[in-house]
């Protein structure tokens, strides 16, 4: 299995925080956020590659981070790769699905499916039960309860039928449901296979919510719906982000959910 992870943007929202740090890299409970997912994808039995998409400006700060895991992750059999999209300034970036087609292309299509997945958040429930189950023949979301509709306007909303995936709304207005999609997916190949036709046929290259709303659409999209549990996901895309991350992590645990509540997420009678 590879993991392919987004870290190519520029993190202007998060400015001057990452003024001299790229986003992924900034430090939450003491660690880049891209560390605490790095934890998350070496309990992946499957897990072979992990390939970072980076931009041009901060490519030299993302070697310098690989180079203190790269040792440490080739012993248990994973390889780690950085992608430079060559974008050097904001207004020319390629957007989350146009740099997923940009690692598509150096890559090539997995065969077995890939974890996709922005720098960008870190999660308090363990994500293994989830991907150790992952088989590469379906696509595969999270959808986590968001109470507050402010925050519930930075994410991707979806509609649901039970566990399949209906629609996904940028606009969270268009649906009464409190279910957010983070930037963390599990495609198969098939699901891999439609971001060339999605992107070709005009679909917008920098939201990866109206990349799944086609995807809904024509192929089958399950959820994975976690307990309501209040901040299962802590998006650190602004400095107040930021620092209710930090502030929710300096007064509580790094998981607030066990495994046992995350395998009830997986399909069959356990859902």
């Amino acid at each position: 299995m590879h993991a392919f992870l987004l870290c190519a943007g520029f993190g202007t929202r998060m400015r001057p925080v990452t003024a001299e740090t790229p986003k992924s890299l900034v430090t939450v409970a003491g660690r880049p956020l891209l560390d605490h997912l790095l934890d998350e994808l070496t309990a992946w039995s499957a897990l072979t590659e992990i390939h970072v998409a980076v931009n041009h400006e901060d490519a030299p700060a993302f070697r310098e981070w690989a180079a203190g895991h790269r040792s440490d992750l080739e012993t248990q059999g994973i390889g780690l790769h950085l992608h430079d999209d060559g974008v050097e300034a904001p207004d020319d970036q390629l957007g989350c699905v146009g740099d997923l087609r940009f690692l598509l292309d150096a890559v090539g299509l997995p065969a077995d499916g890939a974890l996709v997945s922005g720098g960008d958040s870190l999660y308090r429930f363990p994500l293994a039960p989830l991907l150790n189950a992952y088989d590469g023949t379906t696509n595969r979301v999270l959808a986590l309860h968001e109470p507050d509709p402010e925050r519930r306007a930075q994410s991707s909303v979806l509609q649901l039928d039970g566990p399949t995936v209906t629609a996904v709304h940028d606009d969270p207005t268009g649906t009464a449901s409190t279910r957010i999609c983070p930037s963390w997916l599990l495609l198969s190949a098939e699901g891999l296979g439609a971001v060339v036709p999605y992107l070709d046929d005009g679909g917008p290259p920098d939201t990866l919510g109206a990349f799944l709303d086609r995807l809904a659409r024509t192929h089958s999209v399950q959820a994975h719906r976690l307990p309501q549990t209040a901040h299962l996901r802590l998006h650190c895309n602004t400095p107040d982000d930021l620092e209710h991350a930090r502030k929710l992590l300096r007064k509580g645990p790094r998981h607030v959910l066990g495994p046992a509540p995350v395998r009830a997420s997986l399909p069959g009678p356990a859902s």
